[in-house]
């Protein structure tokens, strides 16, 4: 099985610059990192009149555009929820690590993003399976964690700490 990870807070908190910079310094590292975004939102990818809608809309379940260079799988709406470890199976066999942005409640190891300027509550004060904070500033909420903490520019730390975590 492939390494997973989540990294996961509230909206505005900075998931995306983080993952994006763990990608960039474990790509230099030699991983090969590939990537889930989770949307809470109902997306389209594809447009009308392009031959791969047109599948689509003919009733193709998946539509996978390729070249020599590179690729990507279309799926038509399904009617059933999509699991996370039937996405996890779409995924190559170089791959390394996954990282996982969004899906908070998913069982899976994550890291929480804290930013101080949010008022929300901490999503590891119910969810075991978070096992680290990355926080731009430390206040009072964050003030008796016993998790593995750090600042939100410790990109290399944090990098270092998914790559080295013990799965149980």
């Amino acid at each position: 099985m492939k390494k997973i990870f989540g990294i996961v807070g509230w909206s505005g908190c900075g998931k995306t610059d983080l993952i994006c910079r763990v990608i960039k310094y474990l790509k230099k590292q030699n991983f090969c990192v590939s990537s889930i975004k989770h949307s809470h939102h109902k997306f389209d990818i594809d447009k009308p009149g392009k031959d791969s809608f047109n599948h689509l809309s003919s009733g193709s379940n998946e539509v996978l555009i390729y070249n020599e260079k590179k690729w990507a799988m279309i799926s038509s709406t399904q009617t059933a929820k999509i699991s996370l470890n039937e996405v996890l199976k779409k995924f190559s066999n170089k791959t390394d690590l996954i990282l996982v942005e969004g899906l908070k409640y998913s069982k899976i190891p994550k890291i929480e993003v804290v930013k101080s300027s949010q008022k929300r509550p901490l999503i590891m004060k119910n969810d075991s399976f978070i096992k680290a904070i990355v926080y731009d500033k430390k206040d009072e909420k964050l003030s008796n964690i016993t998790l593995p903490t750090f600042k939100f520019t410790e990109t290399e730390k944090i990098s270092k700490f998914i790559t080295n975590f013990k799965y149980e």
